[in-house]
């Protein structure tokens, strides 16, 4: 895979370090429901706590300490906040989190995958939200940039599962403030 990275070459990610509150809910999860397999655990000395590692793709992973003093979640201000269905709406994400914060993980998967895989996240119990088109908002640009659905972890961490849909062209950063590019 070759580095997009002007200034350094990259492969990709080695792995991404969340926090959870239950290693066993985390393992069931990401290995029982997602099928990322367990690749390796470390226990830290008096009972400090627990690093683990799960396999996502040949090159990435996702990793997890444990530690059995951390503060509580918050959500809305560490990672995207979820709102819960209402009876005849599918949950959201909330659109904000704190600078530093985590606001979402979204993994790529197939485009034409995602109509099952919400359904089989359904089966498994994991509340999903529904297929979301989403678009730029660039002068006028409807088409779809990307497809995606939503759903959390044991410890409200907000993931996400999106494929684009079309190729990325110089019309996908013409929003950006001058600022915001260097």
């Amino acid at each position: 895979m070759a580095s997009k990275s002007a200034n350094f070459e990259l492969r990709g990610y080695n792995h991404i370090a969340l926090v959870c509150s239950d290693m066993q809910n985390t393992v069931d999860f990401y290995e029982g429901i997602l099928g990322f397999p367990l690749v390796k655990t470390l226990e830290f000395p008096g009972g400090g706590g627990q690093h683990f590692f799960f396999q996502v793709t040949e090159d990435d992973g996702i990793a997890f300490f444990y530690f059995p003093d951390a503060p509580a979640a918050a959500p809305g201000v560490a990672s995207a906040a979820w709102k819960a269905a209402g009876a005849t709406a599918a949950p959201t994400i909330a659109g904000k989190a704190a600078p530093g914060a985590m606001h979402h993980l979204s993994f790529e998967v197939p485009l034409e995958r995602l109509p099952e895989y919400r359904d089989k996240l359904r089966t498994a119990g994991i509340e999903v939200s529904e297929i979301t088109r989403h678009a730029p908002a660039v002068d006028g640009d409807t088409d779809d940039l990307f497809n995606a659905l939503y759903f959390k972890d044991p410890d409200g961490m907000v993931l996400e599962f999106s494929s684009y849909t079309r190729t990325l062209s110089e019309k996908d950063v013409a929003g950006v403030t001058a600022g915001a590019r260097g």
